[in-house]
């Protein structure tokens, strides 16, 4: 007999969640069912690792960091960076173990099997990718916060070359907004924009915390969602193992 260790993780912004529900199946020791508990165990493994990662995102993002000194703050876009980079190389490794769980429902010739090692595959499948569309979220606000940073340095540089040159529209305050040069505009097309913060790199540094509370918020909502898939995940994962 061959035991089968299924965790479903709780929707805790702790870097080290409480399991939720813990269940110990045992299935019969036939080579497939052999490597149906493998390869489950080990994207089961890697969702539960996502979990603990999104819970230190979760509470990274609430961290004031982003408001202090250039390196605090690029100590903590690293942090949510490398964050953002484990849970998708986990969901990647955990895509790789599903794959292999939807083979092996190929390959069985019973359909109550077949169907039940599929709808487990689905399911943690699901549960990973869920998980993913997070760590894109995350992706794409680091890279918004750093290009910020960067558009705000370059803003200035423009803004200084242009008094150099001597404008005096400038000078005079003739152009309402110090927006981003662009040099396919005229003079003053900046009047026209939409005013700071909702120019990219116009934003405060307490406007980045604030956007990064949100993102907090936004994040801990979602994990219901990854906790109800990891809930379906072990039901259907425990009725395979009950079938093989």
């Amino acid at each position: 007999m061959l035991a089968l260790v299924l965790a479903a993780m709780t929707v805790s912004p702790s870097p080290s969640p409480t399991p939720l529900l813990k269940t110990i199946v045992t299935v019969k020791s036939s080579p497939l069912c052999g490597e149906f508990a493998a390869h489950a165990n080990a994207a089961i493994g890697s969702a539960v690792l996502n979990d603990a990662s999104l819970g230190s995102t979760i509470l990274a993002l609430r961290s004031n960091d982003l408001a202090a000194g250039t390196i605090d703050r690029t100590a903590e876009l690293h942090r949510l960076s490398d964050l953002a980079d484990s849970i998708y190389r986990q969901y990647r490794a955990g895509e790789r173990e599903v794959g292999i769980l939807r083979d092996l429902a190929s390959k069985t010739t019973d359909p109550q099997e077949k169907a039940a090692l599929k709808d487990s595959a689905d399911a943690l499948g699901g549960t990973l990718y869920r998980q993913h569309l997070m760590q894109r979220d995350l992706d794409g606000f680091v890279s918004y916060l750093e290009t910020a940073d960067m558009r705000g340095g370059w803003d200035e540089a423009e803004s200084n070359a242009a008094r150099s040159l001597g404008g005096s529209d400038i000078e005079n305050g003739a152009v309402e907004n110090d927006g981003p040069a662009a040099y396919w505009l005229p003079p003053g097309y900046d009047r026209y924009l939409l005013p700071a913060p909702l120019m990219v790199g116009h934003e405060s540094v307490d406007d980045d915390v604030r956007m990064a509370a949100s993102a907090s918020s936004d994040f801990q909502d979602r994990m219901l969602a990854v906790e109800r898939d990891e809930m379906t995940a072990g039901g259907r994962i425990e009725q395979a193992a009950d079938n093989c």
